[in-house]
């Protein structure tokens, strides 16, 4: 026997029933985001039980409200099949976005506040969550990335977690990129024993305000640039004295190496910050820098 009398009745009823179970399903939503003191992903498990069990009982007032759908037992399973797939394809994405957001936590390749580049989107991670990781990029831009294109796309994280922080030989050894390491560097005919204690000593100059600050991370941020051949190494003397003068704003001098060339020469450049928001702030202003040297 059906709920209610008429399929007219059924009809009204129901959609006052869809009506009040959506409102019912955005307040508690908004009264979840407004609460602090649960985590983000309690929430999204209370959210998500919440929709799936309002889905069930409006498909219960559907079947067992309408008399022309309880007089044809077939009515009942063709819609009953329908909806079990209708879930099945919606939870198929919910929970393999799941899978990845434990994948992600057990591997632990990024955290909130690391600067990353996930596909095509360089910035920083403002939050993460059972099914998507939100990242800032440099341009101001909230982008949502689910787990499952994370966990399947190449992941550069420009954040660097220390390791024995109070050991300066460990510390530098971190700082220091491969080409510095083996003095790579542009001007490898000018690399001398003065330059090397100058870099030692921004080197020092930066792992004292790191201890002095208690802080357990930096970010060396990089960005690859193309220079013609014709004035190169005149270019290549203005680029070192710009990256001098972003000394300040970065609180280390950006350093570039020669990484490859063909027709032109192909450079790659590294800023390292104590602060991703410096970096968010000065990294554009001095590539438009670079590239104004570059183009002149």
């Amino acid at each position: 026997m059906a709920i209610f009398t008429s399929d007219l009745e059924a009809l009204i009823y129901v959609s006052i029933i869809g009506i009040a179970l959506y409102a019912a399903s955005r307040l508690i939503t908004y009264i979840l985001d407004k609460i602090k003191r649960i985590p983000m992903i309690r929430k999204n498990k209370i959210v998500f039980a919440v929709r799936v069990i309002f889905i069930l009982v409006f498909f219960y007032y559907i079947i067992e409200g309408f008399p022309l759908i309880v007089m044809f037992p077939e009515y009942t399973a063709i819609i009953t099949s329908a909806v079990s797939i209708a879930l099945a394809f919606a939870a198929s994405g919910i929970f393999s976005n799941l899978v990845a957001g434990i994948l992600i936590w057990i591997v632990d390749p990024i955290d909130i506040g690391d600067v990353v580049k996930i596909k095509e989107h360089k910035g920083v991670i403002k939050s993460m969550t059972l099914t998507k990781v939100i990242l800032e990029t440099f341009d101001g831009l909230i982008v949502e990335i689910t787990n499952s294109d994370v966990v399947s796309s190449l992941i550069l994280n420009y954040t660097t977690k220390l390791k024995y922080r109070k050991r300066f030989i460990r510390f530098k050894r971190q700082l220091r990129a491969p080409q510095d390491i083996s003095n790579a560097q542009v001007d490898i005919d000018l690399y001398n024993e003065e330059v090397r204690k100058k870099q030692e000593e921004d080197i020092r100059i930066l792992f004292t305000e790191l201890s002095k600050n208690e802080q357990d991370t930096f970010y060396a941020y990089t960005f690859k640039m193309q220079v013609p051949f014709e004035g190169f190494r005149v270019k290549v003397d203005m680029m070192r004295n710009l990256c001098e003068a972003y000394r300040e704003k970065f609180g280390y001098p950006p350093d570039f190496h020669i990484y490859g060339f063909s027709h032109e020469i192909f450079l790659k450049f590294r800023i390292v910050s104590l602060e991703w928001r410096k970096i968010f702030k000065y990294q554009p202003e001095f590539a438009k820098e670079l590239y104004k040297i570059i183009l002149g």
